[in-house]
């Protein structure tokens, strides 16, 4: 997906503890825009408006626009990207199966969620002027993903000869994604159940491991 991401944001200020209440309205503000009037329409003055915040609180926050949209999309992907704890790799290929699988499925029911489509087609519609947020969003989306998979297969002491770990974490994240991620996004409907889903990332999984198998084998 490209829209998960991650960017440092200041505390309100120091010693004060932050309003979560508050923050959720500001999310809320901007899946408000995005759903009604689009990316193009979202600025400093247009959030603190239908989230009846004042800019001061944005601005004391968030710094500017994008550490605002970093936050946003923060609060939607920070727990999809959980590492499987060390003792679960060090059980062997199996559970490493089952790592994959499971981290799959975080990742994939993130990238169908609406709001997360919604978003995702906004940035990719909105031209030259998120530029740089593009970016931004790649290196904490894709790539955080490609990155996750790559030290699991490191730690693991999974390697190919044919493939960097590199390659072969963009393979079974392309392979997450195959047959019908476009289709949703393109469509906004989800052909799958959530059941399905997760037999989908199950079925997938086991391919990939299944071919790295193979090839330890020849």
């Amino acid at each position: 997906m490209k829209t998960m991401m991650k960017k440092e944001v200041r505390p309100a200020q120091a010693g004060r503890p932050v309003d979560h209440q508050k923050t959720q309205q500001i999310f809320s503000a901007i899946d408000e825009i995005l759903a009604v009037e689009g990316i193009a329409r979202l600025s400093i003055e247009r959030i603190a408006s239908t989230a009846k915040v004042s800019k001061v609180t944005l601005y004391r926050r968030f710094t500017n626009l994008e550490g605002v949209i970093s936050a946003y999309v923060d609060s939607f992907t920070q727990t999809a990207l959980d590492l499987p704890s060390s003792e679960e790799q060090s059980q062997g290929e199996f559970s490493l199966a089952q790592a994959f699988t499971r981290l799959g499925i975080q990742v994939v029911t993130l990238i169908s969620q609406p709001r997360v489509i919604a978003f995702d087609n906004a940035i990719a519609a909105a031209g030259p002027q998120f530029q740089g947020l593009k970016a931004q969003l790649f290196r904490h989306g894709p790539q955080s993903v490609v990155g996750q998979i790559s030290q699991m297969l490191i730690q693991a002491r999974v390697s190919s000869s044919l493939f960097s770990h590199a390659q072969l974490a963009d393979m079974l994240f392309q392979l997450w994604k195959s047959d019908f991620y476009d289709e949703l996004r393109f469509t906004g409907k989800m052909s799958l159940a959530p059941e399905q889903l997760e037999q989908h990332v199950a079925n997938r999984t086991q391919f990939f491991m299944n071919l790295l198998e193979r090839e330890s084998g020849e």
